[in-house]
């Protein structure tokens, strides 16, 4: 059974000194459709993640790596690329097993569309978001993804990952929408792309902030319990 995470919102509000995070909760397609929690939050590290969720054949379990690299020792780039050490072989063999057991799913599903974990906290003394993500080619060839929105330069406002299509024309079409409330913003754009595509986003929405000294918010916990939540 290959389960895949859907859709992410991560925001920098510079104006407010905090950063935004907002998830979806499908995790798997069909009639019986599973919902989990899409955030986990350790010590001085919250990571969202989309993409390949798990993949029993190959034993690829995406949000123990992410766990794991949130607790590996570092600032919040050593934890981005912690993950990137720890899943990346894992990664490799469960592609290997899809593109061989299901070529029909690898290329619709996997083929060119990344797994990405937005790893978000306090990077060299403010808010910051690092993304890093691994993407198969048509061939199985793997690549890596290195991206980030960091002080002082906050090159990005934010990032959005995983069914981000509606979330785009949305911009487009509100070009002030960054004058709007992140934290109200950021859970509406998951829901326009859970209201666009019901089959692979579901209900209920997982939301929080950080604020500049690091301290979390759960603004609504949606399938993230205590115990999802790590």
């Amino acid at each position: 059974m290959h389960l895949n995470a859907t859709s992410v919102v991560a925001l920098i509000d510079r104006a407010n000194h905090r950063l935004v995070i907002a998830a979806d909760c499908r995790v798997s397609r069909g009639t019986r459709p599973v919902s989990a929690c899409k955030i986990i939050q350790e010590p001085g590290c919250t990571a969202a993640m989309a993409g390949l969720y798990e993949e029993g054949n190959s034993d690829f379990h995406l949000r123990e790596y992410v766990r794991v690299a949130c607790r590996e020792p570092g600032d919040l780039r050593s934890k981005a690329d912690a993950f990137l050490r720890i899943a990346r072989r894992p990664f490799e063999e469960a592609v290997i097993g899809i593109r061989k057991g299901d070529p029909a799913y690898f290329a619709n599903t996997i083929a060119n569309k990344p797994t990405e974990v937005i790893f978000a906290g306090i990077q060299d003394g403010e808010p910051g978001l690092i993304v890093r993500g691994l993407e198969a080619d048509s061939a199985g060839k793997i690549k890596v993804e290195r991206f980030e929105s960091t002080a002082p330069s906050y090159g990005r406002i934010g990032y959005f990952i995983g069914l981000n299509g509606h979330i785009r024309s949305y911009i487009k079409s509100h070009p002030d929408w960054a004058n709007d409330d992140y934290a109200k913003l950021a859970a509406r754009f998951v829901e326009l792309e859970i209201e666009a595509h019901p089959d692979l986003a579901g209900l209920p929405v997982s939301a929080l902030q950080i604020d500049n000294k690091g301290d979390i918010v759960w603004l609504a916990k949606g399938a993230c319990d205590a115990r999802q939540s790590d």
